[in-house]
């Protein structure tokens, strides 16, 4: 879909006296000096500039801060090798899978027995949940490692805390008023550099694994195929540190050794060495998302990691994300007559699979420019999602229902919640009187004239 931009929005540049000296002092085209001009750089200093063009990964490394619990916990870890039970508990979407997929393999490099747990969307959803980790403590436990969540998980990992249990968590999402009490929380928001904050869970992993010796470069590089595919599916912002990683992890990907990651690839019809970002994002992630969507994640992080028929568990995603299209076009269909335009959408259904509404809530977001809040009814819970387009905050949208919410949590742009059946009705209005008086304030488009006939082949 091509949207429309009012000419109110449009803020147009051209190729200027700055942009030429810069592209003199760079050595680029004056297109990429006009770019790099929009994006703040300038001649004085060509150094920066020319950096954004070809981030060096070591460079790019170098002054990020992961938060204050980044020493500490690499501490924690040292100290506790060859301990015998760790639980890695994870998430259900692409970033959860590859960052479960990578601790797991960090932590087999370090400790004796490790498992892991990834909550089902429909059952439990996302987070950490009391029940799970008294089950854990129960079954012996000597250190939790959560990645993708247990930022604002207080209460869940408080139990883990009374049972003795260390934890270290490995985080990119927002925290709440305070972390939870004992946790080692490597989390960049929580402290951290704002470079550091563009990363998604599987960067945090990978990045604090590198940069505090949890194991030789030799051993942490060739795994950035796995942050490579967390960084597009999880739509971070593409800086100098996550170019540096993507451009590295997209080509050891094409070289992988993952026998599941390969199978998986063929399954949708191409070969390893033809990954790019449009077959990332269109194909691969889709079906990686699929198995926490409407399966169990678990064949999503086996796919990863390996194991016997990773044939099969290929097909089976590649069959998951067919059945995800489908559902999410009936869903489409039945939402679009019912949109009033400019208004933000907020319903629910009983007939609606909670994994499909996160991808339907992105879509109509972006394509109406609209707030869109979408909940599966069912039994005595609800379970919804909410997206926001740019100038609306998700998370202050929910703040002020939190007393009347099981659970919520997310990102500015994108967060979710979990209801009890009885409150939907109280809090679906509410949700939608916070949007009404937070309407989308779209900041200006930038775009670029520039001479066809000026351009290289190169561009």
């Amino acid at each position: 879909m091509i949207g429309e931009i009012p000419v109110s929005r449009l803020e147009l540049r051209e190729v200027d006296d700055d942009a030429r000296i810069l592209a003199e002092r760079v050595s680029c085209s004056p297109l990429t000096a006009l770019l790099l001009r929009m994006r703040g750089f300038s001649g004085d200093d060509p150094r920066e500039a020319r950096a954004q063009l070809d981030p060096g990964l070591d460079d790019s490394m170098a002054g990020i801060d992961l938060g204050p619990f980044s020493a500490p916990a690499a501490d924690l870890w040292k100290s506790l090798r060859g301990i015998e039970r760790v639980v890695v508990y994870g998430d259900y979407d692409a970033d959860g899978a590859c960052a479960t997929a990578l601790a797991m393999e960090l932590a087999l490099a370090s400790f004796r027995q490790v498992r892991y747990f990834i909550p089902q969307r429909h059952r439990e959803g996302y987070g950490v949940h009391e029940k799970v980790v008294r089950t854990i403590a129960q079954n012996g436990c000597d250190l939790l490692i959560t990645v993708d969540c247990g930022t604002r998980d207080n209460d869940a990992l408080g139990v883990a805390r009374e049972a003795g249990i260390p934890v270290i968590v490995f985080d990119h999402h927002l925290p709440g008023e305070t972390l939870p009490e004992g946790a080692f929380v490597v989390n960049p928001h929580a402290g951290g550099s704002g470079e550091a904050q563009t990363l998604c869970a599987t960067g945090v992993l990978w990045a604090w694994a590198r940069r505090e010796g949890i194991a030789p470069p030799e051993w942490v590089d060739p795994r950035m195929e796995l942050v490579a595919i967390a960084t597009l599916a999880d739509h971070v912002p593409l800086g100098m540190l996550n170019r540096a990683i993507y451009s590295r992890g997209i080509g050891t990907l094409r070289r992988s050794e993952r026998r599941g990651l390969r199978a998986l690839i063929a399954g949708t019809g191409h070969r390893l060495e033809e990954v790019d970002e449009e077959l990332l994002t269109m194909k691969v992630i889709p079906c990686l998302n699929a198995a926490g969507r409407l399966g169990v994640a678990d064949i999503a992080v086996e796919t990863l990691l390996g194991g016997p028929d990773l044939e099969g568990k290929a097909r089976e995603l590649v069959d998951l994300n067919r059945k995800r299209q489908s559902l999410a076009a009936e869903i489409l269909e039945e939402i679009h007559p019912k949109m009033e335009e400019g208004a933000p959408v907020v319903m629910g259904d009983y007939a609606w699979p909670v994994g499909v509404l996160s991808g339907v809530a992105s879509r109509i977001c972006s394509e109406a420019g609209v707030s869109v809040a979408l909940a599966s009814l069912s039994g005595d819970h609800v379970r919804g999602t909410l997206r926001v387009p740019q100038g609306v905050d998700a998370l202050k949208v929910l703040e002020p229902l939190a007393p009347r919410l099981l659970s919520w949590g997310g990102h500015r742009s994108a967060a979710g919640f979990s209801v009890s059946l009885s409150e939907w009705s109280g809090v679906r209005d509410l949700i939608e009187e916070n949007l009404l008086s937070s309407p989308p304030s779209p900041a200006a488009v930038q775009a670029i004239s520039y001479p066809p006939g000026m351009l290289t082949p190169d561009e």
